[in-house]
């Protein structure tokens, strides 16, 4: 039976129609997510409409740093996790923070220096009148800051993003929150975003480590000099350092500081310790020695350029009053000084300069 031309042409108008409508193949829905993708980084992020993501997909984080050779048993830490210390590591680093774009945690204390630095200008333009200290080794101290005014690690950090970096933490947050990588990371550490970013930064700065020394790897029988043997230059510095230099009655080992605080540098602008306590007007606390060969300048004020300015400033103590009354003037002879600084070098642990992390 065959169909009229007319009825053919409807026929055919109306199979068209319908492969039109049909899906062709690799055509999604309407409704299907369609995932995003950060170009700097290259991971895919999960759909912009699934409540559930926290963003981008991380990897897991890296184990948390061991503690190295010479330095004492950890004490407990709780909020340290490798999550924290992660995300800690972007946000140290991250200029983004400061209300100049142009400053970071990094900027100041410098990881190639031992996380140290000279004495910088604030993101307002404001001279400090303090250099960056070594953050190192914080895992031991109970109180934080030259003077020692800080009972707790994260009220110095929070303290300092809005002295250096221009701004209160939640404004300094609010330019990396925005973005889905940074989201992943504060998902995972938990938390108000305030309240993870002083975790995430203390977790960090608590595990900069400063130890195995070719000092620390040294057996303690080599240490000590055998009789009418003329000992080896690294241990008769040691000798001097714990003997007429002085050094070990402030800087005990093992983590060669006392953590307490001396008058040292005079420096009238200053009062130190006396924010805390006025008996202790003008004193500022023992930095560690450990890595000191990689932090010049040294003191608060960054007044001395190198170890071998410090020992003169050292051996000028008898000329000056209003130091510390547990100094007296050092008196060490060429020798003892190029041992000592010999014992100092043994004392630094050497190791390439960190990698600085990719930021998102």
């Amino acid at each position: 039976m065959g169909y009229a031309p007319a009825a053919v042409k409807i026929l055919s108008l109306a199979l068209l129609a319908m492969l039109a409508a049909c899906p062709k193949a690799g055509d999604k829905k309407p409704t299907d997510p369609v995932p995003k993708r950060d170009a700097g980084i290259g991971h895919t992020l999960a759909p912009s409409g699934d409540a559930g993501a926290a963003g981008a997909q991380l990897p897991p984080a890296p184990p948390l740093p061991e503690v190295p050779m010479g330095l004492p048993a950890l004490p407990g830490l709780p909020s340290v996790t490798p999550e924290a210390v992660a995300l800690g590591e972007l946000l140290f680093h991250d200029a983004r923070l400061s209300t100049t774009g142009a400053l970071a945690c990094a900027s100041c204390h410098d990881p190639a220096h031992g996380y140290a630095g000279d004495v910088h200008v604030t993101a307002a333009g404001k001279p400090n009148l303090r250099r960056a200290p070594a953050l190192v080794n914080l895992a031991w101290v109970n109180a934080f800051g030259w003077d020692g005014r800080y009972p707790v690690l994260g009220e110095l950090l929070s303290s300092h993003v809005k002295g250096q970096l221009g701004h209160a933490l939640d404004a300094a947050l609010s330019p990396v929150l925005e973005l889905p990588l940074y989201k992943a990371h504060f998902a995972r550490v938990g938390g108000a975003p305030q309240d993870a970013a002083i975790q995430a930064l203390s977790a960090f700065v608590l595990t900069r480590y400063e130890g195995r020394s070719w000092w620390d790897s040294l057996e303690q029988t080599a240490r000590r000099p055998k009789p009418g043997v003329t000992p080896d230059p690294i241990v008769a510095g040691y000798l001097v350092f714990a003997g007429k230099g002085q050094c070990a009655g402030c800087h005990p080992p093992p983590l060669y500081t006392d953590g307490g605080y001396h008058r040292i540098v005079i420096d009238p602008r200053d009062p130190g310790r006396g924010l805390v306590d006025k008996a202790q007007t003008g004193a500022f606390r023992t930095p560690t020695l450990r890595g000191v060969m990689r932090r010049a300048p040294l003191f608060h004020t960054g007044a001395a350029t190198s170890v071998a300015a410090a020992l003169d400033h050292y051996a000028s103590i008898g000329t000056t009053s209003g130091l510390d009354p547990a100094l007296a003037t050092i008196a060490l002879t060429p020798t003892d000084r190029t041992n000592l600084v010999q014992f100092l070098n043994a004392l630094t642990e050497l190791r390439p300069e960190p990698a600085k992390p990719a930021l998102p």
